[in-house]
């Protein structure tokens, strides 16, 4: 069903993998969009139990692509460093491949919302987070991404370093 990756020997492992995607809180969300078009935009994200969660508005054109076709793609760019010495990048990347649903339960969307900001916000307290959430419920939806496949990769810089 998912393609093997073409350069084998600069697949990361899988640990290496969940590692990229748990340590940040950035990707890129690819959709199918209107009219066959590929849609696709950065969110903000948190990686919760082995899914990926975000949260939107409850109306337009992510959740109209994801209730059309619930299968998305995630990239998140871990490491991006030119070397124009050598005409290349020295990186590190992470694919998935999911399915998309969106929650529908207001206590499991408003858990979620604190869950996810609590990874994405260490720093607030709990009273803020709550007054937060809690300020947005009733105006957002959350999506919870259940990866299907996941690929990770290095470029031949970083393969090179580990001899």
């Amino acid at each position: 069903m998912f393609r093997e990756m073409r350069r084998k020997k600069q697949q990361l492992t899988s640990s290496e993998a969940e590692e990229i995607i748990k340590s940040h809180c950035t990707c890129t969300l690819a959709l199918a969009g209107d009219d066959g078009y590929p849609y696709s935009l950065p969110i903000s994200y948190a990686y919760i139990d082995g899914k990926i969660y975000f949260h939107c508005a409850k109306v337009g054109h992510k959740i109209d692509a994801i209730k059309s076709n619930e299968r998305v793609s995630l990239s998140i760019i871990e490491s991006d460093e030119i070397i124009e010495e050598k005409f290349t990048n020295k990186y590190k990347s992470v694919i998935v491949f999911g399915k998309a649903r969106i929650i529908e339960d207001k206590n499991e969307i408003f858990a979620l919302c604190v869950q996810m900001t609590k990874n994405i916000c260490a720093n607030m307290s709990e009273g803020d987070i709550t007054q937060e959430a809690n300020r947005f419920i009733n105006e957002t939806a959350m999506v919870e991404i259940t990866p299907q496949h996941i690929t990770g990769k290095e470029g031949l810089e970083f393969y090179r370093l580990r001899g």
